[in-house]
């Protein structure tokens, strides 16, 4: 069984990564990947919620300067102190070496997983407009029938009925990878490497390691130093946190209640918008 490194995986809210690697700090942006050996390092700066990486550089030059912002600020004093306290002892001579020289960077060809990924999220802007729209032009034809009340209702509860049935759609998603994985998946420990933001609520992210080598992150409310893991062999990036039956019945429970919610909102919505139109709704 692999160990896990203590030190936190920095990630920005654009996406870009930086992390410890044994000898080298590893920068990755959506379309390049940095590699800094630790020679090259002479000190890590906390800043707030930001971390700066500067190199070693000839006296009276101005030294190159990595910097990654919009991160966890205690997740960046944890990194600085355990890096800096990680960087090799160096000679005066070796001070002065112009650290740029030895990092190295090579473009990203982006992933067919990270293809699916920006594919799936353009296709939720898409589903998010399209709802948005139609609800527009459903409360608008209403109106123009003279039930402008009515046509409020469905502007403003319509799309919150929508909502609710996707949530609820997620949430059965997730259950039936809690359900499938465990029994059919590969199961691995995955170490807690910091924590982040999604939708407003705080996530503590941990990282594991699939049959490939390939470090991979994953999210839940757990806080516990180390948690179990399941992923498809063939499909390493579907993956979900292995927890207790009561606590998947829970989840299980949750989206059903938001499905139905929704399910009833939208029905009400419709049963009201179509009386409008047919001019058999008694109105105010």
């Amino acid at each position: 069984m692999s160990i896990t490194s203590p030190i936190p995986v920095l990630r920005s809210s654009s996406g870009t990564v930086l992390q410890f690697d044994g000898d080298a700090l590893v920068l990755r942006r959506k379309a390049e990947e940095i590699r800094i050996p630790l020679l090259a390092v002479r000190l890590i700066r906390s800043e707030g919620r930001a971390v700066a990486v500067e190199l070693t550089a000839p006296a009276g030059t101005a030294p190159s300067i990595h910097r990654v912002e919009d991160v966890s600020e205690a997740a960046v004093t944890l990194f600085a102190d355990a890096v800096n306290a990680a960087l090799p002892m160096r000679t005066e001579e070796a001070e002065t070496v112009d650290g740029s020289t030895l990092v190295t960077a090579h473009a990203l060809i982006e992933s067919w997983e990270e293809g699916l990924k920006s594919r799936r999220k353009r296709r939720r802007k898409i589903w998010v407009l399209a709802v948005g729209l139609f609800f527009f032009a459903l409360a608008l034809a209403v109106g123009i029938h003279g039930e402008w009340t009515i046509a409020l209702e469905i502007l403003l509860v319509g799309p919150f009925g929508a909502g609710s049935i996707a949530f609820g759609a997620m949430g059965a998603d997730n259950v039936y990878r809690k359900w499938y994985l465990p029994r059919n998946g590969i199961t691995v420990e995955a170490g807690r490497a910091g924590n982040t933001h999604i939708l407003g609520g705080r996530f503590g992210t941990y990282v594991y390691t699939d049959l490939h080598g390939v470090s991979r992150s994953v999210y839940t409310r757990s806080s516990a130093p180390i948690v179990q893991v399941a992923y498809h062999p063939d499909k390493p990036y579907f993956v979900t946190v292995c927890e207790s039956r009561s606590s998947t019945a829970g989840d299980a429970a949750f989206a059903m209640v938001l499905l139905l919610f929704g399910l009833g909102v939208e029905g009400v919505v419709i049963t009201l918008a179509v009386a409008a139109l047919l001019g058999i709704y008694p109105g105010y």
